[in-house]
């Protein structure tokens, strides 16, 4: 067994050393694969936690004192349960409170966050991992090994009701769907002492997917707490804000439902104390982010797909002298889901015209104005898993997808029912540039607006011919496994079989670098061909942050890892 504190990118065929031990040693060595991140939408619901102890007015900041930091959001939080949510604007709240094992970066490294440090054994079938031993809840409790397991236990368990289980399917003992197969104990993570735990792997492979895609969403919570509750109590939200404790660098003081969360800042984090005392972070309309950040009303901008600036205002937020303004590219994409089992679109061939019709550079030209990439496939071409030279891409060309129409039974006379969640203004417009686009080839299209958790319901249960979501990406080519795996709880496009994802399973298993890269061309080259998902474009970041902060790094955010307890705060 090797002491391992390193990640790596995969765009090299040598391994790049980094030490995860941030705050405690460990020896490098060299490895052989790629990193990841999320796949999730970076949209939420309109539910939001109960209202109690309203402390503020809902148009300004609570809280007082120089050290208090607001930060905006477009929407709000779904619920107080981390798991049950797959969007960013309830994950930037669960990142404060609560804690997982380690957290990936887009640069390709790996940060320490409750593990220190790991060792992978030599046949690559598991790996143990060390924990943290000055890692407290908000309580004051130690967290320990029994703490990931009943958290990993719980997550995995098919009557709770988890949206982020579906990466747990690296681990022995789950389905390709992250659910437990034969009881929660057999799940593949094994105390080894109170802090150390053992996670054996569904068979050899290299652990980066378990360091970056299973690890993502895996909060740990504490079971002292929790373990007193049925799975029926902890499947709804209010048992979880009625115990509001996580071992995070804030803990949770207020909230007011649908419009704001306030949290204080956690002096025993065992990463550090923040510097902030007090953050808020806030539901605001994206028309009042420019005038929020040139008042000092806000601070910043959430920016990762849940709070960026418009392009309208993004010249004035340059020049003005209070703001620092960021555009950063990153691994998000937008894309239009197809129904596969929509009659109104009938096979393959229907689908795959429907996405040659879609002119993807007037999107980027006229909507992003140049800042933003076309796709066709999960990730950019400058992505290192990505080799274009070796795919068929469904370039623009309406004339071809017309009569691939016309050849493959499609009927011209429906109505298909598009539809596109609110919040992102330019996922919107985009929306009816595609509605255009398939009306110069004929096909004619209905479009209904739709608050995010009820589009994805929607999805989930087929109720739609074409829909409108986002993923916030990642290195990893795994991520863009969830949406269609036919066992997964993010199968939007409503998959029928094993078809994508047994390709996946055969690819994520090669621990050879250009062998994975070559088995994961033939993913891709299917998804292409199959078009259950049509690959749109990436929109850079537009972030706004006022110049009383520093130390932040916004590349980290996409890759939910604010980390804000590095920030500084100028009185």
């Amino acid at each position: 067994m090797r002491k391992k504190t390193r990640f790596l990118a995969a765009a090299l065929a040598a391994a790049m050393v980094f030490s995860m031990a941030a705050c405690g040693g460990g020896d490098d060595s060299k490895g052989t694969q790629a990193p990841a991140s999320d796949n999730k939408e970076t949209q939420a619901a309109t539910q939001g936690g109960s209202s109690d102890n309203d402390k503020s007015d809902a148009n300004t900041p609570s809280g007082g004192g120089n050290k208090t930091v607001t930060i905006a959001m477009t929407s709000p939080w779904a619920s107080w349960n981390p798991y049950v949510d797959s969007g960013n604007y309830s994950d930037i709240i669960a990142d404060q409170l609560y804690e997982r094992l380690w957290v990936a970066n887009k640069d390709g490294t790996v940060e320490p966050r409750l593990a220190e440090s790991y060792e992978v054994a030599e046949d690559h079938t598991h790996m143990i991992v060390h924990l943290d031993k000055n890692a407290k809840f908000h309580d004051g409790e130690p967290v320990t090994a029994d703490d990931v397991i009943f958290s990993v236990q719980l997550d995995a368990n098919p009557e709770f009701n988890s949206v982020k289980r579906d990466q747990l399917q690296y681990v022995a003992g789950t389905t390709t769907g992250g659910l437990a197969e034969n009881g929660v104990e057999n799940v593949g993570f094994e105390k080894i002492d109170d802090y150390t735990v053992k996670i054996t792997f569904k068979e050899a492979m290299n652990e980066l997917p378990i360091l970056t895609m299973m690890n993502r969403y895996v909060y740990i919570v504490p079971e002292h707490i929790y373990s007193k509750y049925s799975i029926a109590e902890l499947n709804e939200s209010e048992t979880w804000k009625n115990n509001m404790v996580g071992c995070g660098p804030f803990k949770f003081d207020t909230a007011i439902d649908g419009d704001r969360v306030e949290l204080v800042r956690y002096e025993d984090y065992h990463l550090g104390t923040p510097d902030i005392e007090r953050l808020i972070i806030r539901v605001v309309e994206p028309s009042q982010f420019l005038s929020g950040l040139m008042t000092g009303e806000i601070d910043m901008i959430a920016g990762a797909g849940i709070g960026s600036l418009s392009l309208a205002d993004w010249p004035t937020a340059q020049a003005e002298e209070s703001l620092e303004t960021v555009s950063t590219t990153n691994f998000a994409y937008q894309t239009m889901i197809i129904n596969m089992t929509s009659e109104k679109i009938p096979n393959a061939k229907c689908r795959n015209a429907i996405n040659m019709a879609i002119n993807r550079q007037s999107i980027v030209d006229n909507l992003l104005l140049g800042e933003g990439t076309v796709l066709y496939a999960p990730f950019s071409d400058d992505h290192p898993f990505v080799d274009t030279s070796k795919l068929t891409m469904p370039e623009y060309n309406p004339e071809a997808a017309k009569k691939q129409l016309e050849e493959n039974g499609f009927d011209f006379s429906q109505t298909l029912e598009l539809i596109v969640p609110t919040g992102n203004e330019v996922r919107i417009q985009s929306t009816v540039l595609i509605q255009q686009d398939l009306e110069a080839i004929g096909v004619k299209t209905n479009i209904t607006q739709y608050d995010f958790p009820t589009l994805m319901d929607m999805m989930k249960k087929g109720q739609y011919d074409l829909g409108m979501c986002g993923s916030a990406g990642a290195i990893e080519p795994t991520e863009a496994s969830g949406w269609i795996n036919n066992e997964g709880t993010t199968n939007f496009p409503c998959v029928q079989d094993d078809t994508f994802i047994s390709l996946y399973n055969k690819a994520k298993y090669i621990l050879d670098l250009d062998e994975q890269k070559e088995a994961y061309v033939e993913v891709w080259q299917k998804l292409l061909d199959e078009s259950p998902i049509c690959y749109l474009y990436s929109s850079n970041h537009l972030l706004a942050y006022n110049k009383r902060l520093s130390n932040l790094d916004p590349n980290k955010f996409p890759q939910v890892n604010w980390a804000t307890w590095e920030w500084k705060v100028a009185d």
